[in-house]
């Protein structure tokens, strides 16, 4: 008998369960789909629905659900009626695919893919054996993946999505749920792991739910929530999956992958919370593209915004902001390994080195407790600059509820250098008020400067121990650079864009701007009306940014002052580089120069792109591009011209300049190899 054979009837084996697993949650889920296609077919064409349509929607949309219940134990049956479903629905998008080329070729992509996954002509994404009784885990998450895309694509084809669209994707989202529902009445969920991810997405959805607008949208939208934590946090497959095994192998190996699928995930659950219409005030959702350029300048701590914070976002939608900035800041691995020992959990060894590399802690020991003092100081420092300015707020009329959400709200903002604020025009409207410009200065500066080095200052347990090099050069650096701002931009503004401003608050306000400058993106002046020494001063800072290991961008301090010092070694013709009478390892400088060079050319790049696909003046996309790669998030205007393709390139930029464009490149490259041949040595002459 030939072992790779498939057996068909009522008593299918295993080998035949596992691979039709997927295919039966994935085609029930699919059902309603038929009929969105041909509502947007029609209406693209102009042509008023058929009967014969009516017919054929209802016609496909019971082969699929009767191919989805079938397949299980007559796979080819199910597989044929599942085609034939897929095909009807091809057919029913015909009308429309000459006005759409593009949905065209995403059509025949996912009906190509169906034919693979259906007919196994390659493995299927999730293999897990069924449930006898009861779904598997193959039908839970394939239905979930399948009603996640489908409210993509309605969610990306714009704000305001037909009502008969609205019913079939609130309807492929009921059955995903209720698949998971019935998965988890079964009684081998309490083996699995993943099982409570699922229980708090169902609880999210429906509470999420609860607050809609008694609108269909809503209901899928909060649906959409508990999907994507299944598939991210939910049941895995089993330990014998090569699939599942050859993923958690590719990001254990590498943990700045693990890093990277960490932040995309944590964008892709805020894009979704961000898209419900619990989450704008107008009652609509404000489309994928304005939620997942917002979602990504809160995770990358930017403050690039197009979309009115504190106007067109609910109370929901500010919390999102909020909880995305303070994860997005000091970094998911903080968190995690934080809470993993409050709750009583540890980590694998493989684990702890992926941690320990990401967080730039070789004392493994120590990994949990680093983290811990992390997050102490950093909820210590934000609590005061909210009681602060909570205090500060109630000064300047506001009311004691209002004074102190607006007083946490823009203190943890500032300590994350995100530059989201409550107020339209940022803080231009306490130009006047000293207490908000400097607690929130003070708030960006130690921010910058990262929780670690704040520690590292405040709490000395053996006052005859010097502090690190690296601390020193991080203290200096921030030092001279805000000295430096500061007197150069009073200088360039005082009759500029603090013309109208009395002596003291001009003081005030370029000390402040000196301060937000270098990543943290709030503005208490209009930067439109800068002078052009200012514009210098402003890329200059912005493209340094803070420190390592801080909330802030750019190619940090450290990076500045290596190649500062090693211009001035050469200069005076030493082949060593000191600092604070300590030598720098020889690959310093090289890594500073690369550093550097790669973010030059990740700017060029960024801003070639814009010049090509906007119609915005060459300085305004100079000062944006600088902004997004240096997740600073301020503005002279030219985020609110962004179209569609504009906000993707920008989107990209912050996510690289959070990350590292270093970082990117390093994902993508194999560390380990064999030893390069030592070739012979040849002077070449430089500069």
């Amino acid at each position: 008998m030939n072992p790779s054979a498939e057996p068909s009837g009522p008593h299918a084996g295993p080998a035949r369960s596992r691979h039709a697993s997927a295919a039966c949650g994935a085609l029930l889920a699919a059902a309603p789909i038929p009929w969105a296609v041909a509502v947007w077919a029609r209406e693209t064409a102009g042509d008023p629905p058929a009967a014969w349509v009516v017919f054929a929607c209802v016609a496909a949309a019971l082969v699929l659900a009767v191919g989805g219940l079938t397949i299980d134990r007559w796979a080819p049956v199910g597989r044929v009626l599942g085609t034939v479903g897929a095909g009807i629905t091809l057919t029913l998008a015909l009308p429309g695919l000459w006005e759409s080329p593009g949905i065209a070729l995403a059509l025949a992509v996912a009906f190509l893919h169906c034919l693979v996954a259906l007919w196994g002509f390659a493995p299927p994404l999730f293999r897990v054996h069924r449930r006898r009784g009861g779904p598997g885990l193959g039908h839970v998450r394939s239905a979930c993946l399948v009603a996640l895309l489908f409210w993509i694509v309605a969610a990306v084809s714009g704000a305001h999505v037909d009502h008969e669209v609205r019913i079939a994707v609130a309807a492929s989202m009921l059955v995903a749920m209720a698949i998971g529902v019935a998965w988890l009445l079964g009684r081998g969920h309490r083996q699995v792991p993943g099982a409570r991810p699922m229980i708090l997405g169902l609880v999210t959805a429906l509470a999420l739910a609860a607050l809609a607008h008694d609108d269909l949208w809503s209901f899928a939208g909060s649906a959409a929530v508990y999907t994507v934590l299944t598939l991210v946090f939910g049941p895995r497959t089993g330990s014998d999956d090569p699939a599942g095994a050859f993923w958690r192998t590719l990001l254990a190996e590498h943990p700045e992958r693990l890093l990277v699928t960490s932040f995309l995930t944590l964008i892709a659950m805020g894009t979704v919370v961000l898209a419900l219409p619990q989450s704008a005030t107008s009652g609509t959702s404000i489309g994928a593209v304005d939620a997942a350029f917002t979602a990504v300048s809160a995770v990358c701590v930017t403050g690039l915004i197009v979309r009115d914070t504190p106007v067109e976002f609910t109370l929901l939608g500010q919390v999102t902001i909020l909880v995305l900035i303070q994860l997005g800041a000091l970094g998911i691995m903080t968190f995690s390994t934080a809470a993993l020992r409050f709750l009583g959990g540890r980590m694998s060894l493989r684990q702890e080195s992926a941690v320990a590399r990401l967080m730039g802690n070789p004392d493994r020991s120590r990994l949990v407790t680093s983290a811990q003092d992390v997050l102490a100081v950093t909820l210590a420092v934000e609590a005061v600059g909210a009681l602060l300015l909570t205090l500060a707020f109630l000064t300047t009329g506001d009311s004691l509820g209002m004074a102190a959400w607006r007083g946490t709200f823009t203190s943890i903002s500032a300590f994350c250098n995100a530059g989201f604020a409550l107020q339209s025009d940022s803080l231009i409207p306490y130009q006047h008020a000293p207490l908000v410009l400097h607690t929130v200065a003070v708030l960006i500066v130690l921010g910058g400067l990262s929780p670690a080095i704040v520690l590292a200052v405040s709490v000395r347990r053996d006052p005859l121990r010097p502090l690190p090099v690296q601390a020193k050069v991080c203290l200096a650096a921030t030092a001279a650079l805000l000295g430096f701002g500061f007197v150069v931009y009073l200088a360039a503004e005082w009759n500029a864009s603090l013309a109208e401003l009395a002596i003291p608050d001009k003081i005030h306000n370029a000390w402040f701007q000196s301060a937000t400058l270098r990543t943290a993106g709030f503005n208490s002046v209009d930067l439109a009306l800068a002078h052009p020494a200012s514009y210098l001063l402003m890329l200059a800072l912005m493209f340094i940014g803070g420190s390592p290991g801080g909330t802030a961008g750019g190619i940090k301090t450290t990076t500045a002052v290596v190649l500062l010092l090693s211009v001035v070694h050469t200069i005076r013709g030493s082949d060593r580089v000191t600092v604070f009478r300590r030598q720098l390892p020889a690959r310093a400088l090289p890594r500073a120069a690369v550093v550097v060079t790669v973010g030059f050319l990740g700017l060029g790049v960024a801003s070639m792109a814009l010049l090509l696909t906007q119609d915005i003046a060459m300085p305004l996309v100079l000062f944006e591009a600088v902004s997004a790669l240096g997740t600073v998030g301020l503005s002279q205007g030219a985020t609110a011209q962004l179209d569609g393709v504009g906000k993707l390139i920008v989107m990209v930029c912050m996510f690289i300049g959070r990350l590292g464009l270093l970082s990117i490149l390093m994902i993508a490259s194999q560390r380990h190899g064999p030893p390069a041949a030592v070739l012979a040595t040849e002077e070449i002459d430089l500069g």
